[in-house]
């Protein structure tokens, strides 16, 4: 079979788990948690095709002393793949990690929504039932994601129960005195510095004045040495590849009226920055409305 994954032949993503050596599954269940909601991957083109509503198989490796080898559940991508924050895994997540390093050398993860099964289809029930030809069966050690073809997903769903629907996953928005963004102010902090220093390094040569704490609708100043020409930046970092940022009331306003304004958005700050300018014309034509604060105070 293949080895090369397109639209055509995917079935489903299989992401994997090992309790034995990296994360300790059977705790995570036994204090209640009962669904996936993210996973660690290996960079790749694999990685980069995973898409918002994919099938996943989940699977449990090891020799099925802590847990039975085999599928544990089933579902979706819930989201497009993003760098993974070390400092940012919930305090829940980093204990029931085993190998402190592997957790800190994760560089991407994907958002999805599987719910585990009670008892999982062992990898003995599949090759009684003439399933062994699983990239997973055959390549254990191979990534995250493994795959199954449309071919092998058809033999799959004789042992499967019914595939759980799609879910839309909920947006978390954090808005500070310093600018807003969706996820946790605590990442984001983490992500906007990799931008900001990816943004002052495009702009190597020009002087740069940081007038983030001014509240006047950018980030940064730029003056350029010769020219004297002056930009004014709004920074923007995200850890996927897709720019879509949050944009304050006093960042909108900025751009309506500043001369000069930008906006740079720095996609997969933390791994591989890229820096994409668009000016203050190209951004009100795109934006729309998101959310609105009102004050019913009397």
């Amino acid at each position: 079979m293949t080895n090369l994954i397109t639209e055509e032949n995917l079935g489903a993503w299989l992401l994997k788990c090992d309790p034995t050596s990296k994360f300790d599954l059977p705790a995570a269940i036994a204090d209640g948690h009962r669904f996936i909601t993210d996973w660690s991957l290996t960079p790749g083109y694999r990685s980069e095709m995973m898409t918002p509503g994919h099938k996943v198989v989940f699977w449990v490796s090891g020799n099925s002393k802590l847990m039975t080898k085999g599928i544990w559940g089933i579902g979706h991508v819930d989201g497009y793949v993003q760098d993974a924050i070390s400092e940012g895994f919930q305090l829940a997540d980093v204990n029931y990690w085993k190998d402190e390093q592997a957790r800190l050398a994760v560089k991407l993860s994907v958002p999805v929504d599987i719910p585990l099964f009670d008892t999982a289809i062992g990898a003995d029930e599949l090759r009684a039932a003439g399933i062994s030809d699983l990239e997973v069966q055959r390549q254990p050690q191979g990534p995250n994601p493994s795959w199954v073809s449309k071919e092998q997903l058809s033999k799959l769903d004789a042992l499967l129960p019914t595939w759980p629907g799609t879910s839309t996953r909920a947006e978390v928005v954090s808005v500070s005195d310093i600018g807003a963004g969706f996820g946790a102010p605590s990442e984001n902090a983490i992500v906007e510095a990799a931008a900001e220093a990816a943004v002052r390094e495009f702009y190597r040569g020009w002087r740069c004045t940081d007038v983030s704490r001014q509240n006047v609708g950018w980030d940064l100043t730029f003056s350029h040495r010769e020219s004297r020409e002056i930009v004014k930046v709004e920074v923007k970092g995200v850890t996927g590849r897709r720019p879509i940022v949050l944009l304050t009331a006093n960042e909108f306003r900025a751009a309506q009226t500043e001369p000069g304004w930008m906006l740079a958005v720095v996609t997969r700050a933390l791994s591989d920055p890229r820096v994409v300018e668009y000016s203050a014309r190209e951004v009100l034509e795109l934006s729309n409305p998101y959310v609105y604060k009102v004050d019913l105070t009397p």
